[in-house]
């Protein structure tokens, strides 16, 4: 029996305990967040025993194996440490940290306590990107040569996800008072990692250009509104592959829109999650000379919860661990340092 404990009770924690809640071996033994109000409503809702007001005390009194961590950015590297230092193996929410120092830190340390470790980057739950990755790393569609991907979101320019004038939860992402890496650090990192993941390969350099553009308004109350809201990057893979990732909050007619497509010289293969999920396009073999495009139907794959469980179970490490969030949290620390150097830079992730 694997007993974990969730620390922070917001939105995303939710889905957390839905999806660890209905797992056999699995038991939600205890709960935290800093709201009590929150906490035990949390509580009543997913039918945990146990809450707490202070992480701390949650492990120490709780007999544990595991806790995910579905706090704000800033508390991923305090909580992940604490409960490392403990012994116990973590699921923390994407981004790993808020810079990359304590990213590195996290990963060290989840290294050397030997614990599983893992960040949930929410896409990879996509079996048309599991399938897809797959084949390029057998070399389906040949060597690398280039990329394009995009992950597009328009609630600054419609209303359809609520007014982010008067939403809280939308309006703090504008604003890096409140802890935000506006677009690059909030959705950026979901594109990095489904690039990566997807190509198979690291990036080596960063060029990026960062935009905040004017809302009508600086700020409202204490949020001000200066965090980016648009990037673009030209990146170069350690591969030789070049390719584009790019991404904003003003793309109108996107409501939450990824898609990644890599061309090698023997083929071409697409991941567009806002047609599907478990689904993947090919262009491949005797197709490239009829510019024909196939769509693949694949069967479901572990998400994330699933995939963390069974790492905790048989001892492997799960590719989305500490280690790979470094190199998400290094592309973010470089995009910001090649927008104000305005010039390419190498990425070093250790």
């Amino acid at each position: 029996m694997v007993r974990l404990g969730i620390i922070g009770t917001g939105g995303m924690a939710n889905g957390h305990a839905a999806e660890f809640g209905k797992m056999k071996g699995v038991k939600l033994v205890a709960c935290c967040d800093v709201v009590s109000e929150k906490v035990e409503a949390f509580a009543q809702k997913h039918g945990i025993k146990h809450t707490y007001t202070d992480y701390h005390a949650m492990l120490e009194n709780e007999k544990l194996d595991a806790v995910t961590n579905v706090t704000n950015d800033a508390m991923h590297a305090e909580i992940s440490l604490a409960a490392i230092a403990k012994g116990l193996h973590v699921l923390c929410e994407k981004p790993l940290a808020s810079n990359l120092a304590d990213a590195r830190r996290m990963a060290q340390a989840a290294a050397q306590a030997g614990v599983i470790n893992m960040v949930n980057f929410s896409y990879r739950n996509s079996c048309g990107l599991q399938k897809a990755a797959e084949l390029v790393r057998k070399g389906k569609i040949g060597r690398l040569i280039h990329v394009e991907a995009s992950y597009l979101q328009s609630w600054l320019s419609n209303r359809a996800w609520g007014d982010w004038r008067e939403n809280t939860a939308l309006t703090w992402r504008l604003s890096t008072r409140h802890g935000s890496m506006g677009t690059l650090g909030d959705i950026g990192c979901h594109i990095f990692d489904m690039t990566t993941f997807l190509c198979g390969d690291e990036i080596a350099e960063i060029t990026c250009n960062l935009g905040t553009f004017d809302k009508g308004i600086p700020s409202i109350g204490e949020y001000v509104f200066d965090a980016n809201d648009s990037f673009v990057a030209a990146v170069k893979f350690a591969g030789g592959a070049l390719g584009t990732v790019h991404s904003s909050r003003w793309a109108t007619g996107h409501g939450n829109s990824l898609r990644v497509r890599v061309f090698g010289d023997k083929g071409a293969i697409e991941v567009d999650l806002d047609q599907a999920w478990d689904e993947y396009r090919i262009c491949a073999g005797k197709d490239t000379e009829s510019f024909t495009w196939k769509s693949v139907k694949c069967p479901p794959t572990p998400n994330n919860f699933e995939r963390f469980i069974r790492a905790i179970k048989t001892g492997k490490q799960d590719p989305s661990s500490f280690a790979n969030g470094v190199k998400i949290q290094a592309y973010l620390h470089y995009c910001m340092e090649a927008d104000k150097t305005h010039r390419p830079l190498a990425v070093e992730v250790k």
